[in-house]
């Protein structure tokens, strides 16, 4: 079935906005960890997300919005990976260590989003702190209703967010005074922090031993897989994405010229994208876009007979277009100012059964 071409242009530009409203969140948690929130700006956090500051206030009521959506997404992710944890043990305890290592191997893996998380929105303001508060009531709670009543004993019903509160203090403290050692080696004793007012002390070293074997073999796991890694891999964050091997290519700069016009400008035509681009021939465009569109970047539709063609980035390809532009391609050495006007995209295809791996930003 067809959607309709006005229905097809809505869900193209609601693409685009929550593909801008990422980017610009992301910037938000890198000018924030290296300025804390008292130094970001509209027109810093714009400038980091490559976006005008029209566009930032078209998605945001301002500064403190943003920062909020930040604090959201992150709430989002940790509640996640604490649901999914206790859902696979059956047990309290192998839940509750299940949940730490899994919120401990996440901040490791984001160490710029744990910071603003942990320890600049405890600065950012009234309202943040309050936000922050209301998440970890939220979080608490959830952990009570999953791990019900885990001793026969009945502890004072403040003990949970006393809990809370200390697992956060030992977090805050290990960030701001710079320990090299990850997060993940704080298992055992936060095991044994949660686990005390519950447990005999018999028990309790138990879970502490459990969770420093634990924390042991999620080391030496991470050690593996960094091992294996290339050393001229880059990488951004932990979303990989595949990249054919000719976008890499630095002479292939009209193929990613495309892919980052089409993403500030869904819709536009061939020749529209040609004009941006530097194209003179329409054969030359036709057979780029034909290109990208073939490995699915790229989506084409026709708004009316006759028509010019409308295109558009798949969500993979506004996936790759931020890779991209985050990570633009050096100059290859011994590439000539000549070589870059005839890019291989004109000339070789895209690479399509070869390709790199980046990582892009959530």
């Amino acid at each position: 079935m067809r959607i309709p071409a006005g229905e097809e242009s809505d869900v193209r530009e609601g693409r685009v906005a929550e593909f801008r409203r990422e980017r610009i969140v992301a910037a938000m948690v890198g000018v924030v960890y290296e300025r804390g929130y008292a130094g970001a700006s509209v027109s810093s956090v714009s400038a980091r997300a490559k976006v005008s500051r029209h566009t930032f206030y078209e998605l945001f009521d301002g500064l403190d919005d943003c920062f909020l959506a930040v604090l959201e997404r992150g709430y989002r992710q940790v509640r996640g990976l604490i649901s999914q944890a206790f859902e696979r043990e059956d047990s309290w305890p192998d839940g509750v260590r299940g949940a730490l290592a899994a919120l401990l191997a996440f901040f490791d893996s984001e160490p710029v989003l744990a910071h603003v998380l942990l320890v600049e929105a405890a600065a950012a303001g009234s309202w943040a702190r309050s936000r922050r508060e209301r998440h970890l009531a939220a979080l608490t709670s959830l952990i009570e209703d999953r791990w019900g009543a885990p001793a026969d004993g009945h502890p004072h019903p403040l003990v949970p967010a006393g809990v809370m509160a200390s697992l956060l203090g030992v977090l805050h403290t290990h960030l701001v005074t710079g320990r090299e050692q990850p997060l993940v080696t704080l298992l055992g004793s936060l095991m044994g922090l949660v686990t005390a007012p519950y447990l005999d002390q018999r028990d309790v070293t138990r879970e502490i031993d459990r969770a420093e074997i634990l924390a042991r073999e999620l080391l030496a796991r991470d050690t593996r897989e960094h091992s294996h890694v290339h050393p001229t891999t880059t990488i951004i964050t932990t979303t990989a994405i595949e990249i054919p091997n000719l976008l890499l290519d630095p002479r292939a700069h009209r193929a990613r010229g495309s892919l980052h016009h089409l993403a500030e400008h869904p819709g536009a035509s061939n020749r529209q994208i040609a004009k941006a681009v530097g194209i003179a021939r329409d054969d030359q465009i036709s057979t780029i876009l034909a290109r990208l569109a073939r490995i699915g970047l790229l989506v084409k539709s026709s708004p009316r007979p006759g028509g010019p063609n409308a295109w558009s980035l798949t969500p993979h390809g506004l996936q790759v277009a931020t890779a991209l532009q985050d990570n633009p391609p050096a100059r290859q050495p011994g590439r000539t100012a000549t070589d870059a006007h005839h890019p291989p995209d004109d000339t070789h295809g895209l690479g399509i059964q070869t390709s790199h791996k980046y990582c892009v930003k959530p």
